[in-house]
């Protein structure tokens, strides 16, 4: 079994980052919502049989999933829960028939054996996934589908880079290593049916467009916070260690994408 994540996120900040991002976050989401559109795909392709009656959406956010999960379910029970008020007051505008509940998804207030398919796009990595699957385990009834699509260690490789001899704070979140997730699923006799891993990488005209994209949807909190901004210098050698890494396209930025179907035992 692989260690635990050293470091979890203060859930308190990043509630907040999310709340405030709830008005842009839907114009600058494209790479959660290819994220949510793959974990989808996978989840008809593999487990084209399943026929949920009740659904559970764990981290939720604005409800793009699912919009997707009703499409796809329309009979279903669906709830939807985030802990976000503001990202659900969004949900809420777009989502017919769903239960919407602010809470956390670390201590789900659902009854145990509940549900049918347990889904959760771009949450879990903000969260300590052990706690996260030991949750999905309880609400799930045996027999019952996960899928969840999350963010693995070597996310946003290029801001490290460029923030690496700039200053002694983290600027992006350390996220648990994938496979301490697969592991503590294969330990606890889940029947994976997919595991995939795959960086989903956008593009910037500049490093302030690329900035602001991250602030857009709520993935802006690190691990330390600067008590002071980057001086002028600090932000143009920031600018020009990012601006060795241009490609054609622009200033890349990657995500590191993961993809789990697994069956409840």
């Amino acid at each position: 079994m692989l260690n635990p994540p050293p470091f979890l996120p203060t859930k308190q900040r990043i509630r907040q980052a999310f709340d405030q991002a709830a008005t842009t976050y839907d114009a600058a989401a494209d790479v959660q919502r290819e994220v949510s559109d793959r974990l989808a795909a996978h989840l008809i392709q593999t487990g084209g049989n399943l026929n949920p009656k009740t659904i559970l959406d764990a981290g939720g956010g604005t409800g793009y999933g699912a919009r997707q999960l009703q499409t796809q379910w329309p009979q279903a029970e669906l709830t939807v829960i985030d802990f976000a008020p503001r990202m659900l007051d969004a949900a809420r505008a777009q989502l017919e028939a769903a239960l919407l509940i602010c809470a956390d998804i670390e201590s789900l207030p659902i009854a145990g054996q509940s549900c049918d398919l347990y889904w959760s796009s771009l949450a879990w990595q903000w969260n300590d996934p052990q706690r996260c699957l030991a949750e999905a385990r309880r609400v799930l009834k045996p027999g019952g589908a996960l899928a969840v699509a999350t963010l693995g260690a070597d996310n946003f490789p290029e801001l490290r880079h460029a923030f690496a001899t700039l200053d002694d704070y983290h600027h992006v979140l350390t996220m648990p290593a994938p496979e301490y997730l697969l592991a503590i699923c294969q330990d606890s006799d889940w029947e994976v049916w997919r595991w995939d891993r795959q960086p989903v990488r956008r593009y910037f005209p500049d490093l302030r467009t690329l900035l602001r994209s991250v602030k857009a949807v709520g993935a802006r909190e690190v691990e330390q916070r600067r008590p002071t901004p980057l001086s002028r210098s600090a932000w143009q050698a920031l600018t020009a260690r990012y601006e060795a890494l241009r490609e054609p396209d622009g200033l890349p930025l990657t995500y590191d994408a993961v993809w789990l179907i697994a069956i409840r035992p």
